[in-house]
């Protein structure tokens, strides 16, 4: 370990490394081709070992030096999530990139899920978007290609759909910036915000289950709101799955997909609320209202559905099933 003008040296092997492992990334915005730093997570320029280091860009290096007031400094718990996920998600892509063509699947043999990022920020138009997804990648070109066009569809018009409503409000949100004071963090009162992230629950040579998660900020907005999204795909050949090809029409499966919905969703309400018991029959009233409403049987209210290994998941967005506020 070398030392220059008074500070500290990274060792060169040591850099090196680490800037492979995040492959010269900011391991926090992940924005690619900015200028990065090494930071040292614990603030202490001495102590060099990799795990103790972290590729950042200049905007997030910054980060870690807030101190006090209303922003929440980056910090070292932080840091380490970061980077943890993002080596780990590098490494996965250089996987995926690296397989050869696979033969034609067999029971037992692994399938292959490609990971894909997209990052896009603009101060111009003051808005920023991303979004983290799957792709299969098997021997049947043609069954992944119908499958994967499906999901980008989804991925590239939640992303249009972005840019056309960031342009459409510029004007509000170049007058709000004007007018706000406060640091340049708090963008919320002038910034369109869309992310997007996803887990596969089921990948099987038949079938393809994802969960989207979006989380949208809206100029202006009070607060965020999350949705969910989900894709479940027949595979070879390929076709999307509704909850029709799940269920026999012959059957009332609404019915009793309602009635347990029901009844988890209302022990679920005992446990949120920490002064249910004080107001039991006011609170029993006003929870089985939105309950009624939201989980009754009628296909809209159960096309969030994603498949698991001995079952399924279904999925209620904010206000569906419950009012969004403390109690």
């Amino acid at each position: 370990m070398g030392e220059k003008s008074g500070r500290i040296e990274i060792p060169q092997d040591v850099a090196a490394n680490l800037l492979f492992l995040a492959d010269r990334t900011c391991c926090v915005c992940r924005q690619r081709l900015r200028p990065v730093q090494i930071h040292h997570i614990d603030d202490d320029p001495t102590n060099s070992a990799i795990e103790n280091l972290a590729v950042l860009c200049f905007d997030c290096h910054r980060e870690t030096q807030i101190r006090g007031g209303f922003d929440r400094k980056l910090d070292a718990a932080q840091v380490r999530i970061y980077k943890a996920d993002w080596n780990r998600r590098v490494e996965a892509q250089r996987t995926a990139a690296t397989l050869p063509a696979t033969p034609p699947l067999t029971v037992g043999q692994t399938l292959v899920l490609r990971y894909f990022q997209i990052r896009e920020k603009s101060e111009e138009y003051l808005y920023d978007f991303e979004a983290d997804y799957a792709l299969v990648g098997t021997s049947d070109a043609v069954a992944d290609a119908a499958t994967n066009q499906c999901i980008t569809a989804f991925i590239t018009s939640s992303h249009q759909n972005l840019r056309e409503g960031a342009l459409k409000s510029l004007e509000g949100k170049k007058k709000a910036k004007e007018m706000m004071t406060a640091s340049p963090r708090s963008q919320f009162g002038y910034w369109d915000s869309l992310a997007i992230s996803h887990r596969a629950s089921l990948y099987t040579p038949q079938v393809l289950s994802l969960e989207f998660l979006t989380y949208s900020f809206g100029a202006g907005a009070a607060h965020g709101y999350a949705a969910t999204k989900t894709m479940n795909f027949q595979l070879r050949p390929s076709r999307e799955l509704r909850l029709t090809d799940v269920f026999k029409s012959s059957t009332d499966y609404l019915g009793t997909l309602s009635k347990y919905c029901l009844d988890d969703l209302r022990k679920q309400q005992v446990q949120r609320r920490s002064d249910y018991g004080a107001a039991r029959d006011q609170w029993k009233e006003f929870d089985d209202g939105w309950l009624s409403k939201g989980a009754e049987a009628k296909n809209q209210n159960y096309e969030r559905f994603s498949l698991a290994k001995g079952g399924m998941t279904f999925h209620f967005d904010p206000y569906s099933v419950v009012a969004e506020f403390e109690s």
